[in-house]
């Protein structure tokens, strides 16, 4: 009779038809250093139990880390194996063996899809006949714009996941507009990918920039400088990482990162506070008394089903003679200067999945 380790093997190696078998091993405690050794490819460790950990592929000078019962692909040679899971737990580890493909364009283009506008938060649930792949745009609040004769506030951030894995009720925080002086924009989120808010405006005379750069707040977009003063200067925006919001599921991408206009005029009434930075943009700089529509252009997207503008920043207003700045009324845009002592408030963020019905 042969021995145990001289049974045939399903597809040349046992365990799944392609994914050859390497070897096992028990965990005695919940942390074990394995003195495994491989190369480039694609694996996976299987608990034995289905139980929840994770697997750490440590090679000379980079480390890839994986959770249990997933495949992945090791780009590099390692030398062990760190485990991280339940005690009295089996692991098995297995090297698949892959095919070459080529992409399949356009591949939801043969199913019916659908749009899901979500403008306060709450849940979304897939519906039961749905892919369990959406594609999201999510939306950052817009800033608020600065009083009198103030900038625009900033265009909220854009974080757009493609083919993302949604399955059942995914949680939905929709982040609202800045509403006062220098206040920024909500937070957006699908789950836990966020997409930042917009920097609230700089008002006249006394120094209120972009609260982005001054005011130790972290927005997509800065918002603009108010006008009067000497010289001020707009809100920073921030671009968004895979380790600030964004993931590394449904291919992210990020859209902002722009600064608010900055003002150079002096201290002469009716000059023009700068624009807020939009989705795509800077904001415009201001240094005279012409040009209100100073804010920085949104993104352009069809997501919900027809072309649409998203976090257009805001422009400034004049205070005398009373111009308000323009604001643009499409979701995660900052909100206009204001001439007088009121503001004009961002406009809120949004969440939109498209999912799709075979």
């Amino acid at each position: 009779m042969p021995g145990f380790n001289t049974l045939p093997a399903v597809g040349g190696g046992g365990g799944q038809a392609n994914m050859t078998y390497v070897a096992s091993i028990h965990m005695t405690t919940y942390n074990r250093s394995w003195a495994q050794g491989g190369t480039p490819g694609y694996y996976s460790v299987y608990s034995t139990n289905q139980e929840n950990g994770y697997a750490y592929f440590v090679g000379a000078s980079v480390t890839t880390g994986i959770a249990l019962n997933r495949l992945a692909n090791i780009s590099h040679s390692f030398t062990r194996i760190d485990v991280i899971a339940p005690q009295n737990d089996m692991l098995s580890l297995y090297k698949a063996k892959v095919k070459a493909t080529t992409e399949f364009l356009n591949a939801f283009a043969g199913f019916s899809s659908f749009p899901s506008i979500i403008t306060s938060s709450g849940n979304f649930v897939l519906p039961n006949n749905a892919l369990p792949l959406v594609n999201v745009q999510i939306v950052g609040g817009g800033g608020s714009g600065g009083h009198h004769g103030g900038g625009g506030g900033g265009g909220g951030g854009i974080v757009k996941l493609t083919a993302y894995q949604a399955v059942g009720t995914t949680s939905v925080t929709v982040g609202g507009g800045g509403n006062g002086d220098r206040s920024n924009g909500g937070t957006s989120y699908f789950g836990n990918v966020y997409a930042l808010g917009g920097g609230g405006a700089g008002g006249h005379g006394d120094g209120q920039h972009g609260s982005g750069a001054n005011y130790g707040s972290v927005v997509a977009n800065g918002g603009g400088a108010g006008s009067h003063g000497s010289s001020n200067t707009g809100g920073t925006g921030t671009v968004q990482t895979s380790s600030t919001g964004l993931g590394v599921a449904g291919a992210p991408v990020y859209i902002g990162g722009y600064r608010g206009g900055n003002y150079t005029g002096g201290g002469n009434w009716n000059y023009v506070g700068a624009g807020g930075g939009g989705a795509t943009g800077n904001g415009g700089d201001r240094s005279s008394s012409t040009d209100t529509n100073s804010g920085g252009p949104g993104h352009v997207s069809d997501i919900s089903g027809s072309n649409y503008t998203y976090s257009a920043g805001g422009g400034g207003a004049s205070h005398s003679p009373g111009r308000n700045g323009v604001t643009t009324d499409t979701y995660g845009s900052g909100g206009g200067g204001y001439h007088t002592s009121g503001n004009t408030p961002g406009r809120t963020g949004a969440v939109i999945v498209r999912y799709y019905i075979p």
